[in-house]
């Protein structure tokens, strides 16, 4: 007859073979669920906007996920720089998107482009391919051509300012229905955001704040389509921004300055330009000029510039580099929609704007983290714009891209 300890015993041996089956189909299970990582961008959503109404999806956001008080962006706080530091996790003087339009002595001018040549460090979607996860873009500042030679499982492209979100949506969840060996591991898509309204109206304008609600409520359709998917122990989303947005509109005239000193120069930017002087034997003499204008300007060389701003790029870097703080800018809208600005100026209306100094507190952008590796409720101080990538690569278990210098955001509790 066996004691107690030896029936156990004997049960234990029975049954080994059974549970060490279910440790290994447990096991395989977990390791089978291959993370997702859903990375939004909308634009121009600064830091308190989602304070402003009831935003029923950026709500279930933060209370079931993780929100930062503050993404802090690059500098210049500008679309195309942020964004491509959101991609590659390092900065303007090394990525080489020193602004929305800006000029290379080398390659000419770039304003906006969509060409892959212009980007000079490996992007997210690169990153995930090389190591084996598949990616797809949706509208994301770089991605709409290959990048080196590489492209990504999916792409949408050319980019068309004027999608609908819902578009957007109805793609990402297809993307997400489909068998796991063709699904992406990783799903970038750029959304208008309020970008567009905040610099027509300016940030206080009710408007901005319609646009955050219908905004909002296509990201609802993309929560309760991940609901039905019901994977979310292994999908992530993450909902970023590049800037934020301040009231602006005082022209301060320093294109009108330097020709009337008879100094021929391109400038390129509003909040902070580039001054590419023709000759660059009258530096000093154009510092000058452009100090003169007004006591709020800024003036460094493209060779002295602080540290700190990580703008200095030896061929698309200007001779002068000029910065204003709000709501001064320095260059406006050229032809008919520039006299029209002007004369709407004139009378009292604010735009919206941004590039500023990336500390000023209405340069703030939002964050925001749902799913799979974060913990409910999680409140974030302030994080920045280069450590998006770095914190994708790490809920995807891959490497961050190349070039990448940021940290890895917390999004679990201590």
């Amino acid at each position: 007859m066996l004691t107690e300890s030896a029936n156990h015993r004997a049960v234990a041996v029975r049954f080994a073979p059974w549970l060490l089956l279910c440790a290994v189909l447990l096991t395989a299970t977990s390791a089978g669920a291959r993370p997702t990582v859903i990375l939004l961008s909308w634009d121009g959503l600064r830091h308190d906007y989602p304070d402003r109404a009831t935003l029923p999806a950026l709500a279930r956001m933060a209370r079931d996920g993780a929100r930062a008080l503050r993404l802090q962006t690059v500098r210049p706080s500008d679309t195309f720089p942020s964004h491509v530091s959101l991609a590659t996790g390092t900065y303007p003087d090394r990525h080489g998107i020193v602004g929305n339009h800006f000029i290379d002595r080398k390659l000419g001018r770039y304003s906006m482009s969509s060409e892959t040549r212009w980007l000079q460090a490996e992007p997210l979607w690169i990153a995930a391919e090389r190591q084996g996860v598949p990616a797809a873009t949706y509208f994301w500042v770089g991605s709409e051509a290959d990048w080196r030679g590489q492209g990504t499982r999916y792409r949408v492209a050319p980019f068309d300012p004027d999608r609908p979100e819902a578009d957007k949506v109805a793609q990402i969840l297809a993307w997400m229905a489909l068998p796991e060996a063709e699904r992406p591991g990783l799903i970038m898509s750029y959304w208008r955001g309020a970008d567009r309204i905040g610099h027509r109206f300016s940030p206080d304008s009710a408007r901005v704040t319609a646009q955050l609600q219908a905004q909002d409520a296509v990201l609802s359709d993309l929560l309760a389509g991940l609901d039905e998917l019901d994977r979310w122990d292994e999908v992530t989303v993450l909902l970023v921004s590049d800037h934020g947005m301040t009231a602006t509109g005082e022209l301060l005239p320093i294109r009108t300055a330097l020709t009337d000193a008879g100094i021929a120069a391109q400038i390129v930017g509003s909040a902070l330009a580039q001054i590419f002087l023709e000759d660059p034997a009258q530096i000093d003499i154009a510092r000058k000029v452009i100090e003169s204008v007004h006591p709020a300007i800024e003036v460094h060389t493209g060779t002295t510039l602080p540290a700190r701003w990580r703008l200095q790029h030896p061929e698309r870097t200007g001779d002068l580099v000029v910065t204003v703080p709000p709501p001064f800018i320095l260059t406006g809208p050229a032809g008919m929609e520039g006299r029209m600005a002007g004369a709407m100026r004139f009378f009292g209306w604010r735009f919206g704007g941004h590039g500023y100094d990336p500390a000023l507190p209405d340069m703030g952008a939002a964050f925001f983290a749902l799913g799979a590796g974060v913990t409910p409720g999680l409140t974030l101080s302030t994080v920045h714009v280069t450590d998006v990538a770095p914190t994708v690569a790490h809920l995807l278990g891959i490497e961050p891209p190349a070039q990448s210098e940021g940290a890895v955001i917390a999004l679990r509790a201590p």
